[in-house]
């Protein structure tokens, strides 16, 4: 075993001639522990957030979508539909036509209807196939045709606004949209294209989508904006098998440029990017935080450099050089901090698999989990096992730095 390192471990473990100097180096190895623990939770937290953000989004985007880059709708007609359809690792083609909408509703038993600005998707078969739409339903069901009559599921939000009342055959919803040929008109009314629908169920995603969006046919949305064969987005579900990148760039290449497609993460750019941005800036305020915390350890090493005096001077007499006396104290400012760091990662381990596995911490308010997601990831332990690496270096220079300025030791 190397000689510095024995004697160092012995430094630790031993007792100390005064009671004050084991209170100081266990008030260290606590602060590095809770402040380890603190990272791996909150790093946890985000990471389980992130991941709840993905798992909610796929219950109404697919894996890859594709726009254009200059038009509003896409030509179906002169669109290589066929193309795409055939490419290995395709499992769904979903074609999407929305935009906004007025929509009006008149609850039953009350004479005063409400009114609400909202955006409708008009979807195909596919959609409940390529989505996980249906499982998030909380109220009726995901239906959206039966006996040839059109049928919606609205956001719990644009619900509670129009006060919707489900199997309400006798009052449908209105929905409103300006004819795109229409002129001048007496009639004002005439400009404008109207079609009933029915609600068949609500669903609860998140309160962006909950608030403004109503998913319709396709077909009955088509004829509601007068647009046969026209499209506003393409949405492709991959198989989890096929190399997605891969596939999103031979797409690419078919449709060429004037179309654009975009991945999960490319169609939530923003939000993925604050949430990395607030994980990131925890992150290094609580590193910051961990760094302040190990001034403590610098006066723990300061107080058992003096308190071992006589060692380093019995340890000159029997040869010892500078640089093995210097390395002594290094590797014990490094078991200090490392010693702390293994029992935070333990207890923020521990606590992260017991909030996964019995979720004991409640998240408050209406959400559509009841606790704290939570995921540990690799990626986050060795960044936290660096910057203690880091942390700890900054720390125990200054005490060394003093130590072989101070004390004369030949060598």
């Amino acid at each position: 075993m190397n000689l510095s390192f024995f004697i160092s471990k012995r430094y630790l473990v031993a007792k100390k001639s005064h009671n004050a100097i084991n209170i100081i180096t266990a008030i260290s190895v606590g602060l590095v522990a809770v402040g380890t623990m603190a990272l791996i939770i909150i790093m946890s937290v985000f990471n389980g957030l992130e991941n709840l953000v993905a798992t909610l989004n796929s219950s109404v985007i697919s894996d890859l979508l594709i726009e254009s880059k200059t038009e509003k709708y896409i030509n179906l007609e002169q669109f290589p539909a066929e193309k795409i359809k055939r490419l290995n690792g395709v499992i769904h083609f979903v074609k999407i036509l929305e935009d906004n909408t007025l929509f009006k509703y008149n609850p039953a038993l009350e004479n005063n209807s409400r009114e609400f600005i909202g955006q409708i998707r008009g979807v195909d078969a596919q959609y409940n196939q390529a989505t996980d739409i249906d499982k998030m339903i909380i109220d009726g069901v995901f239906m959206l045709e039966s006996q040839g009559r059109p049928f919606c599921v609205l956001g719990n939000g644009v619900a509670s606004r129009l006060q919707i009342h489900l199997n309400d055959f006798d009052n449908p919803l209105q929905c409103y949209f300006p004819k795109l040929e229409s002129t001048v008109m007496m009639n004002p009314m005439d400009a404008v294209s109207i079609e009933n629908i029915y609600p068949a169920g609500v669903f609860s995603v998140q309160q962006e989508l909950d608030d403004r969006l109503i998913i319709a046919p396709l077909a009955f949305v088509q004829k509601l904006m007068n647009l046969e064969n026209m499209l506003t987005s393409i949405h492709v579900d991959v198989d989890d098998n096929v190399d997605e990148p891969a596939l999103q760039a031979k797409i690419q290449s078919i449709i060429g440029d004037q179309y654009k497609v975009r991945n999960r993460k490319e169609q939530n750019a923003v939000m993925y990017n604050i949430m990395k941005s607030e994980k990131w800036s925890s992150f290094m305020i609580l590193a910051f935080i961990l760094f302040i915390a190990t001034f403590n350890l610098v006066g723990a090493l300061s107080v058992l450099i003096i308190d071992k005096k006589a060692d380093i001077q019995n340890l000159s007499f029997m040869g010892a050089n500078r640089k093995l006396i210097t390395r002594i104290f290094l590797f014990e400012g490094f078991m200090v901090s490392f010693s702390g760091t293994i029992i935070g990662l333990v207890l923020g381990s521990g606590l992260v698999w017991l909030q996964s596995a019995f979720h004991f911490i409640p998240m408050q308010g209406s959400f559509v989990v009841d606790s704290f997601p939570v995921e540990l990831q690799l990626t986050d332990i060795l960044a936290i096992l660096s910057i203690v690496t880091v942390v700890s270096m900054l720390a125990v220079i200054y005490p060394i730095k003093r130590l072989s300025r101070t004390l004369l030791i030949g060598g």
